[in-house]
């Protein structure tokens, strides 16, 4: 039906708003029916990500701790904010099935997005209802947005205050009192992970600075402007000031772990340097593809000028892949916040093919069913995948919780070669209810400095004898698969 009323005149009157009505009614059922799917999916499997573990379980030990400082095997942590945290602190004590607890906070993030995607479509053409439908079936077929939705991640609530900025940022043009807004979601966002979404605006006020009638706007409400940009960098200091002052946050300690560790040649500087197109276009596929080319085809097209608000859509996009390729971070899911935007850009594009006569607009049909058919079947993939069969180093974790008692020691034996190892700390941690914190050794580590008994750990069998070599008189608790939770009594 859709497709129907894409390649006619403008409609008008009655007709419009039958057109409007059917087509946000289609946005509407898209939305449920991701919804629903995501809801499907969150009680699946046995969380074992390490970073959806982590989401996990700094909820669980904040539940225990301080609500105002993160913590992490019972120390505090200053590596992330503490907004997902405090949700999951809702749903954590109260949801029978702990993934749900975990995921349902993606979940309700990714609606709240789709809704703000919508919202902004609505405002940048308002003429084209049906690129509301279209953009919300390109966005949940993207692999990265709704494999990263099923999970207990931040990104989604990250990306849905990006998405926020930039409806604000629109509605700022007419009305300047919604710049007060714009500073609001950037202040969210920053609670939720990373600034991002201030950076982002900062990028479409530097887009608009460089056209005579948006500086007019700008100017004439630069009263708000300013104002805005005041409270939001008043806003994002609030939460680092408090763990600088309250809770003594190490600043060197955490920059050097936070930054120059984590961008450097151990860890993200090892990927290629375009790491950020490769991973969308491989990672997410072909919609990943298609959205990275989407902005250049619309800033070049030679036979349909871009309005100005795609233009600077398009311009601020292209110039957030940019800052994350040049900044080094070589890693392609930090491009999640800017996906809404460029599915919106992408669906631009098939929209105008999509107007044409036969046999374009024909072959433009069986190119959307194409790419929101491999998303969605990619998407899928990834989230199987991702589902490994724990069952067994749960049950050891479980133990492994059951013996901790105040005074003994935890241990995780690891080789230093990652083959049929055990889970990372978080997953002992959460699914062991530990109440005591765990230490990590590699079998190399252990053996140049044993700690002293009492101990209690767990190893594959292969490391076991290492185990039995420091400690004869270590006892075997449980067994399961290659797994082995161990105990040491006092000497």
């Amino acid at each position: 039906m859709a497709v129907d009323v894409l390649h006619g005149p403008p409609l008008e009157g009655s007709v419009a708003n039958v057109q409007r009505r059917r087509a946000f009614s289609v946005a509407a059922l898209i939305i449920f029916l991701f919804a629903f799917w995501l809801g499907v999916q969150a009680p699946i499997g046995i969380m074992s990500g390490t970073d959806e573990l982590l989401t996990a379980e700094r909820t669980r030990e904040m539940l225990m701790t301080e609500p105002w400082v993160v913590h992490f095997n019972f120390e505090r942590s200053f590596e992330k904010p503490p907004l997902q945290y405090w949700l999951t602190s809702l749903t954590l004590p109260r949801f029978q099935n702990r993934a749900v607890a975990v995921r349902v906070w993606p979940l309700f993030y990714a609606v709240l997005t789709l809704l703000a995607v919508g919202w902004l479509v609505r405002l940048l053409k308002p003429n084209e209802p049906w690129l509301v439908p279209l953009s919300l079936a390109i966005l949940i077929s993207a692999p990265f947005f709704n494999s990263e939705s099923a999970r207990g991640l931040l990104d989604i609530g990250l990306t849905f205050f990006t998405v926020l900025t930039f409806v604000f940022a629109e509605l700022a043009r007419k009305k300047p009192a919604w710049w007060i807004a714009t500073a609001v979601a950037s202040w969210l966002g920053s609670l939720q992970k990373f600034p991002i979404p201030f950076l982002f605006w900062m990028l479409i006020i530097a887009v608009r600075l460089m056209n005579r009638a948006d500086r007019r706007e700008l100017r004439s409400g630069r009263g708000w402007l300013i104002g805005s940009v005041i409270a939001a960098l008043a806003l994002v200091s609030i939460w680092p000031l408090l763990q600088l002052i309250k809770y003594q946050m190490p600043v060197g300690s955490v920059f050097h772990d936070e930054v120059v560790v984590w961008l450097g040649p151990e860890w993200l500087g090892r990927r290629p340097y375009l790491e950020i197109p490769i991973g969308m276009s491989l990672a997410d596929g072909l919609c990943g593809f298609l959205c990275l080319v989407a902005p250049f085809v619309i800033l070049f097209s030679k036979t349909e000028r871009p309005a100005p608000v795609i233009r600077e859509l398009a311009i601020v996009s292209l110039s957030f892949i940019a800052i994350l390729i040049l900044s080094n971070f070589r890693l392609a899911r930090y491009s999640i916040p800017v996906l809404p935007s460029l599915c919106f850009l992408l669906a631009l594009v098939f929209y105008r093919f999509l107007r044409q006569a036969p046999p374009v607009r024909t072959w433009a049909k069986m190119a959307l069913i194409i790419l929101l058919v491999a998303g969605f079947v990619h998407g899928q993939i990834k989230i199987n995948l991702r589902r490994r069969d724990v069952a067994n180093e749960k049950v050891i974790a479980e133990k492994l919780g059951e013996l901790q008692q105040p005074g003994v020691q935890t241990v995780l034996i690891k080789s230093i070669f990652p083959r049929n190892e055990l889970m990372w700390d978080s997953f002992y941690l959460f699914h062991g209810n530990f109440r005591f914190p765990v230490t990590k050794f590699t079998t190399q580590e252990i053996r140049a400095n044993p700690p002293k008994p009492p101990l209690i750990g767990a190893s594959v069998a292969r490391d076991f004898p290492v185990v039995q070599g420091l400690y004869p008189n270590v006892q075997v608790e449980l067994t399961r698969a290659q797994f082995v939770c161990w105990q040491v009594p006092a000497e």
